[in-house]
């Protein structure tokens, strides 16, 4: 009982910090955004092409922000300002100190990505049509994993360092990583495999170690889940810009099993568990005094 009283206390902190909620307005911001700008360019838009716009630059760049930015201080500013001692002073186990922060912010982060999908899907019905609901519902609860793994690496951070300073400097470094560094990595490895670079089809193992980024992960499975988008040409004139979809454009779902629904969720639900096991085993060991 004591992990559910921790997540209800901390989703009750986070809902009264104003920088999440600016950042929550964000999210929502691009969300609504991204819809009104594919409705308003393209001819005749149809509710599958809005659909497959709900992946965009909310769930690629300022979800997983948005969401480092809620957990990377939950226990390491306690830590710092010592109410952490407060708070294991009361019946909780640091385990319950662990899993209430990581519910608390997941939550908090939850009712932000359903409230944006709600929100552009409003937009759709309302100016197009009734969507495609399955894919959307899916892509949504895949979603919410992502969230959920990016939740977690960010307390899991929290509980391992001793300091604001060096949480921020993890964080940053860990997002410009997964964001900038990864497939360089990727290539390097098969480098060291096999004495040249990857080309354009590169082997099925490769695939799978470049899927274990979570938001690679997260952005595959909007290719695999929501409809296929038309490409979209763009005119820009002196009256304007206009867009018109000239055909489909390949989603790579190939045989493959990083296009598998099934293992996407494997590697997210991965990034959930993980994190949250190595914080807590670093934390259980930490002296507070």
């Amino acid at each position: 009982m004591t992990t559910f009283d921790i997540a209800l206390k901390d989703f009750a902190d986070a809902v009264r910090s104003r920088a999440l909620w600016v950042a929550i307005a964000i999210f929502l911001a691009f969300m609504a955004l991204t819809q009104f700008i594919v409705i308003s360019i393209v001819e005749n838009p149809n509710p599958e092409l809005a659909t497959r716009f709900l992946e965009g630059p909310a769930t690629e760049v300022v979800l997983p922000i948005v969401g480092l930015v809620v957990g990377y201080q939950a226990i390491v500013g306690e830590r710092e300002t010592g109410s952490i001692r407060f708070l294991l002073g009361l019946p909780h186990s640091r385990l319950d100190v662990v899993i209430g922060k990581f519910l608390g912010r997941f939550a908090v982060l939850s009712v932000a990505v359903l409230s944006g999908f709600l929100v552009a899907v409003g937009i759709i019905v309302a100016m197009l049509g009734v969507p495609p609901v399955v894919p959307i519902v899916t892509y949504v609860l895949i979603v919410l994993l992502s969230t959920a793994a990016i939740v977690s690496i960010a307390i899991g951070i929290s509980a391992v360092v001793d300091t604001r300073g060096r949480a921020i400097s993890v964080v940053v470094g860990g997002y410009i990583f997964a964001t900038m560094l990864w497939s360089y990595v990727v290539d390097g490895v098969y480098y060291a495999v096999n004495g040249d670079f990857p080309g354009a089809d590169p082997p099925t193992w490769i695939g799978v170690l470049d899927h274990l980024n979570p938001l690679t992960a997260m952005s595959t499975s909007a290719n695999v889940l929501l409809p296929e988008a038309s490409q979209i040409s763009i005119t820009v004139t002196d009256d304007g810009v206009t867009a018109a979809q000239t055909g489909q454009a390949p989603t790579g779902t190939a045989d493959a099993p990083v296009y598998e629904p099934l293992f996407l969720a494997i590697v997210l639900v991965l990034w959930t568990v993980l994190p949250l096991a190595v914080g807590y085993i670093r934390f259980r060991d930490s002296d507070l005094s």
